[in-house]
């Protein structure tokens, strides 16, 4: 069963979530991933060590960040199903 619906007239695929929200919770999402695999590249011993952990804090920032503005949109109440 298709969760989403066609919408005929532009082509696009519509959601349950607003556009905007459906996009901040993937990159939030990706953000995560890439801190597991840093936090595992990190504790394989790498000799890029300071690599992983200057890209982990950046995602470290990202994340934040995104946090922030999801916070934001349940205030404005955009967290809602449609």
């Amino acid at each position: 069963m298709n969760m989403s619906s066609g919408d005929q007239s532009s082509g696009q695929e519509t959601t349950l979530v607003d556009n905007e929200v459906y996009n901040l919770i993937t990159a939030l999402s990706s953000k995560l991933e890439g801190l597991a695999a840093y936090q595992k590249f990190e504790r394989d011993g790498s000799a890029n060590d300071p690599i992983w952990r200057e890209l982990r804090q950046q995602d470290e920032q990202a994340v934040r960040r995104l946090m922030q503005q999801l916070e934001q949109f349940g205030e404005q109440g955009k967290l809602r199903a449609q």
